[in-house]
């Protein structure tokens, strides 16, 4: 499983996900990285 996701044949499910944060004690947002450039509205 984890071989598939550092190989990048696929992207892990938001369960596996959701599995990493709770052994890692982080948050998931620290995991998933937005891929939209970020604009300055001002």
């Amino acid at each position: 499983m984890v071989n598939s996701y550092v190989q990048n044949r696929r992207p892990p499910s938001l369960e596996d996900l959701n599995l990493i944060t709770d052994i890692l004690n982080i948050d998931i947002k620290d995991l998933i990285v937005s891929n939209k450039a970020q604009y300055n509205n001002g």
